[in-house]
């Protein structure tokens, strides 16, 4: 089983944090585009067993990049990171199939911002998809393990999941 990732955004300051973090859990980053247009095609291309994908960018946006992906591949897991803190783009997003959805940060610093939990939190999610064991079932009192765990139950709010014990749930 694999752990392959393609990131998606017109801001490259936020590919490259994206693709720290992922490289950081164990994940391959093996691709990255920069439009909608270029994420389709990419994920047709690629196949990964993830994808980071924005909402606002040029060519195709990002709704419409993640309709046809999952259109063509149902299974696709799909985060959806912008900058947009819209309860009803939101919604709409995950009606839509995306797998998860994470605002971005106003700066680069991980300190002020939820993204790098939340997206360990939904690659840790990707990997019990596939049958990987999860790295941290049995969370400590560590920064990290709290910090993934508090967007795990987030997410389970937003969704109306029940927590099931384990950071990597849903």
């Amino acid at each position: 089983m694999s752990k392959r990732l393609l990131v998606t955004d017109d801001a490259m300051i936020i590919r490259e944090m994206i693709k720290e973090t992922a490289s950081a859990t164990g994940w391959e980053v093996v691709g990255e585009a920069d439009n909608g247009r270029a994420a389709v095609e990419a994920y047709r291309e690629l196949r990964p067993d993830a994808m980071t994908l924005d909402i606002v960018m040029p060519e195709y946006d990002g709704i419409y990049a993640l309709e046809n992906i999952r259109a063509e591949f149902p299974d696709a897991r799909i985060l959806m990171v912008s900058a947009i803190d819209q309860t009803s783009v939101l919604k709409d997003a995950l009606r839509k199939g995306a797998t998860d959805f994470i605002i971005k940060p106003s700066s680069r610093c991980a300190e002020d911002s939820a993204v790098m939990p939340a997206l360990q939190a939904f690659l840790l999610r990707c990997e019990k998809d596939q049958g990987l064991p999860c790295p941290i079932d049995q969370p400590c009192s560590c920064v990290e393990c709290r910090d993934v765990l508090r967007v795990v139950e987030q997410w389970n709010d937003v969704r109306g999941s029940k927590p099931n014990g384990s950071l990597a749930g849903t």
